[in-house]
C-alpha cells in the first residue's frame, strides 16, 4: 500500500517538474531560439495595440482631427439644416458634400481595418497599402475637399491656403 502512495507522489512530482519546465520554455522572448525574422511571429493583443498607436501617431497629420471636428460641426450647422432645394441651388455643393462624406468614411474604414489587423497580431508597416491609402485620405480631405466645401457654403469664411510643411 505504501509503495502505491509513493508511486503516485513521485508521478505527481514528475508531472509538476515537466509543467514547470514547459512554462519556462514558453516565457522566452520572441525570436530567441527560433530562426527567421521576428515579424513572422504574431504580436500579442497588447503589443498590437501599442503598434497601432505608434503607427497612427506617425502617419496622422497634426491638424487632421481638428479639421474632422470642424467638418462635423459644419455639417450640423449648415448642410443638415438645408433642404434639397437649397443644396441643389448652390452649384457643386451636393458633389462637394458627397466627396467629403466619402473621404471621411474612408478614413474610418481604413482606421478600423488597420486596428483589426494590428489587434490580430499583424505588424503593419508604413509602406502597407492601407496605410498609404489612409494617408492619402487624410491629405485629400484636409487640404482639398473640406476647404472646397466651406468655400461653397460660406465664401466669406473660406480658409486661406496653408502650406502643410509650415505647420
Amino acid at each position: 500500500m505504501n509503495s502505491i502512495i509513493y508511486f503516485v507522489i513521485a508521478l505527481l512530482l514528475l508531472t509538476a517538474v515537466i509543467l514547470f519546465l514547459m512554462s519556462g520554455n514558453n516565457k522566452k522572448p520572441r525570436g530567441e531560439g527560433h530562426s527567421g525574422p521576428e515579424s513572422a511571429y504574431p504580436m500579442s493583443k497588447e503589443e498590437g495595440e501599442d503598434h497601432f498607436s505608434v503607427l497612427m501617431n506617425a502617419i496622422t497629420p497634426v491638424w487632421y482631427w481638428r479639421v474632422n471636428h470642424e467638418y462635423i460641426d459644419f455639417l450640423h450647422a449648415t448642410i443638415k439644416r438645408m433642404s434639397m432645394g437649397e443644396i441643389n441651388a448652390v452649384p457643386g455643393l451636393f458633389d462637394a458634400q458627397r466627396r467629403c462624406s466619402d473621404l471621411n468614411s474612408a478614413v474610418y474604414k481604413y482606421y478600423d481595418t488597420l486596428k483589426k489587423r494590428c489587434l490580430n497580431g499583424e505588424q503593419v508597416s508604413r509602406a502597407d497599402l492601407d496605410v498609404l491609402n489612409l494617408q492619402q485620405c487624410f491629405r485629400e480631405f484636409s487640404l482639398d475637399a473640406w476647404p472646397a466645401l466651406v468655400a461653397l457654403v460660406w465664401p466669406e469664411f473660406q480658409r486661406p491656403w496653408i502650406n502643410p510643411e509650415d505647420i
